[in-house]
């Protein structure tokens, strides 16, 4: 497909695709795949036009499948607590008391992602504006800054093929939030609520 020759396929997702579907993370269903239990209808790998034919393949949904994995696999979250596709986000892990703790978005190219994680750093310090989720046309980077804003993850994690980049999400006066870069996700044995107590505190 063409959109696997200007996007191959990377090993660490082909590594994540088989394990998941080893261990019952992905499931195929023909042209379609279920991963985890934060969204319960099936996922297509191709797009479908006007007239209903499927014409491309969903790059990004491969790599969204892989992050998914990734999470529980690498990371070592519990897979009850890593959703898919779920309050708008590509891939979230919970904390027990149901507060996001990761929100990992997904593109398929690393230009659309470097721009959309360099929007979420600079943009959205005063104030994120209100957004109608259901309507057409919306501005990326103003949608995934509402995600973040209504979530309020921890740590926001950009995931391409052939690349990735992890940031803390830093709140600030009044109702802003900036990107700080951090050399890695942690892991499940690094992170403890109480060494992160002060998690919706603000900074000037």
């Amino acid at each position: 497909h063409r959109s696997l020759l200007k996007i191959p396929i990377q090993p660490w997702e082909e590594a994540a695709w088989a394990r998941g579907l080893k261990m019952g993370l992905i499931r195929l269903e023909g042209y379609f795949f279920r991963v985890g239990s934060g969204k319960r209808s099936p996922l297509s790998f191709f797009v479908r036009n006007a007239q209903d034919l499927y014409v491309g393949l969903r790059r990004e949904s491969v790599t969204q499948a892989a992050t998914y994995v990734q999470l529980i696999t690498d990371y070592g979250y519990p897979r009850s607590h890593v959703r898919f596709e779920t309050r708008w986000m590509d891939v979230a892990v919970y904390e027990e008391d149901g507060q996001v703790l990761i929100y990992a978005e997904n593109k398929a190219g690393q230009k659309t992602l470097e721009k959309l994680c360099a929007r979420l750093a600079a943009e959205f310090r005063s104030g994120v504006p209100a957004v109608d989720l259901e309507g057409r046309g919306i501005d990326d980077a103003l949608m995934k800054a509402h995600h973040i804003w209504t979530n309020r993850p921890r740590y926001f994690w950009a995931v391409c093929p052939a690349s990735r980049a992890s940031y803390e999400v830093r709140y600030l006066r009044p109702m802003g939030f900036t990107l700080d870069p951090v050399p890695e996700l942690p892991d499940r044995l690094e992170w403890s609520p109480q060494a992160e107590c002060n998690r919706y505190s603000f900074h000037s």
